[in-house]
């Protein structure tokens, strides 16, 4: 019984399928198909098999897979040891889509409070295919301020967020998202050399947050922190900067803005591991 109603949930054909379909003499059943067969496999969150995926949109198995070769082809979805087909993390607009509308809702409430309790602007990034970049910020109060704006490209060796997002990539992605952006030296603190940048990113793996010390901006410094959408798995970051002038030296400060944004980090991350998330609606514009 468990398992029925879990696929229940699961399948129905895209809500306005039937009725695009049936209005409009252009509309094309098979992107109608392959497109509701990325939403199954993005929503479920577990691998799913060729019959599963048939029966669900209600197509042939040999229909199914011919769109479901095609959706793989581009890099769409992706197979597991089993057969069965998944997102895959490399081109997938649907599930980027869906991941922001769930990001957002998962951060609004803590990034609200953070901002609020030191004044400070509070900045949210997410990777992208190859690049990283800015999806929501929220201004510090005061008039002498750091200051960011979504749609912003993030370098990921200069930037507290794109630097904790890197760090947390496999060799192949990290490599792929430095030579996007390329090792561009803002000024005499930006790290441009690669096997200096490989040690920084591992010294962020270890100790757990990453720092823009004026890499970027000088006059500035930020904390950034990682937050993770399955174990293991980083594809976005919460930041919080402030102008040098009001960067305590006192260690005390500096561990509680580094344990306030840890605690902030895992509250978006439990959020956004709940079954479920992703179907949340969206909170912020990510444009």
């Amino acid at each position: 019984m468990p398992k029925a109603k879990k696929m229940k949930a699961r399948g129905g054909a895209h809500p306005s399928a039937k009725k695009a379909g049936g209005e409009n003499r252009y509309f094309s059943r098979a992107v109608g198909k392959a497109i509701q067969m990325l939403e199954l496999l993005s929503r479920g969150g577990e691998p799913m098999s060729l019959v599963e995926l048939s029966r669900q949109t209600e197509l042939t198995k040999s229909s199914a897979l011919r769109l479901l070769q095609t959706l793989e082809t581009l890099h769409y979805i992706r197979r597991d040891a089993d057969g069965r087909y998944l997102p895959s993390h490399e081109n997938s607009a649907v599930i980027t889509t869906q991941f922001v509308n769930a990001l957002a809702t998962a951060a609004r409430e803590p990034m609200r409070r953070l901002n609020m309790e030191f004044g400070e602007t509070v900045s949210l990034a997410m990777r992208f295919i190859n690049h990283i970049e800015v999806v929501h910020v929220l201004e510090s109060p005061n008039l002498i301020r750091m200051t960011n704006i979504p749609g912003r490209i993030l370098p990921p060796h200069a930037s507290s967020m794109g630097k904790v997002i890197t760090a947390w990539q496999d060799a192949e992605t990290r490599k792929r998202l430095l030579q996007s952006y390329g090792l561009v030296r803002y000024n005499e603190n930006t790290i441009v050399d690669e096997h200096a940048i490989e040690a920084e990113y591992e010294l962020i793996r270890t100790r757990g947050y990453s720092t823009d010390a004026e890499e970027s901006t000088l006059g500035g410094a930020c904390f950034g922190m990682a937050i993770f959408s399955a174990p293991g798995k980083v594809d976005a970051a919460i930041s919080l900067s402030m102008p040098l002038s009001r960067m305590s030296t006192e260690e005390a400060r500096q561990q509680r803005i580094i344990q306030a944004l840890k605690d902030v980090a895992e509250e978006i991350s439990r959020k956004l591991m709940q079954p479920g998330s992703a179907d949340e609606k969206p909170a912020l514009n990510s444009r």
